[in-house]
């Protein structure tokens, strides 16, 4: 099996992290970075920060110019706080203003967050990256799961709320008015955008999914792969 790799800025040699991808089969290369500790790929880069310099940086204001460049040169970049998060009681002066500098710079830039508690930790963090770093998210996913319960009611609920942008009120709705799946499933588009709340727009997706002749799903054998 080819290694991972990734690039490490010279200054993380002594920081025990790239040894322990070096355990996990991650190959490190060392470079001296100008932006990040650890580029993943051409668009994913990880800065990775003590608490200690992470306070530090907020109040010297650095952190805010790290991650101005960081999300100017990468489109998923990473902040990871290595350590224990208590710390930040002892280091910070006003908590409070601590966590809002925190969350500023993380949603002004679009910072992703990691903590970790030590290099170990960090070194399966990055790894983790790697193995996913072209994970997409799943095309279609269920408004509710399906009820645990074996009541026809909520079953019957379940059934109608999974139509498009129907939902379990506007499921109760139509079975209170119709009284059953099948029939609010033979209901005409002209029938269904006469109930309140549901209008012609949504009517016309229901009918084209009830109606549209079935094409296999590929995505469903990448998420049995995932569950595996």
């Amino acid at each position: 099996m080819i290694p991972a790799r990734v690039v490490a800025d010279e200054r993380e040699k002594a920081s025990g992290v790239p040894e322990e991808l070096g355990k996990l089969n991650v190959r490190v290369y060392f470079s001296m970075l100008q932006v990040a500790d650890y580029v993943l790929s051409p668009e994913l880069a990880v800065e990775r920060k003590s608490v200690r310099d992470l306070v530090s940086s907020v109040y010297d204001s650095r952190l805010f110019y790290q991650a101005a460049r960081l999300s100017a040169s990468y489109a998923k970049p990473y902040l990871l706080v290595e350590g224990d998060s208590k710390e930040v009681e002892r280091l910070a002066k006003n908590t409070r203003a601590f966590y809002g500098a925190i969350a500023n710079v993380t949603l002004a830039y679009g910072l992703r967050l990691l903590y970790t508690a030590n290099p170990a930790e960090t070194a399966m963090a990055i790894a983790g990256l790697l193995t996913h770093a072209r994970a997409k998210p799943l095309e279609r996913v269920p408004l509710e799961r399906p009820p645990k319960s074996k009541s026809v009611s909520q079953q019957q609920l379940y059934l109608v709320s999974s139509l498009p942008g129907v939902g379990r009120r506007l499921a109760e709705r139509l079975l209170s008015k119709y009284g059953t799946p099948r029939k609010v499933m033979g209901l005409t588009a002209g029938e269904l955008a006469m109930t309140q709340g549901i209008g012609w727009k949504k009517a016309e997706k229901v009918k084209e999914m009830l109606d549209s002749k079935f094409v296999k799903y590929e995505g469903a054998k990448a998420q049995t792969r995932l569950e595996n």
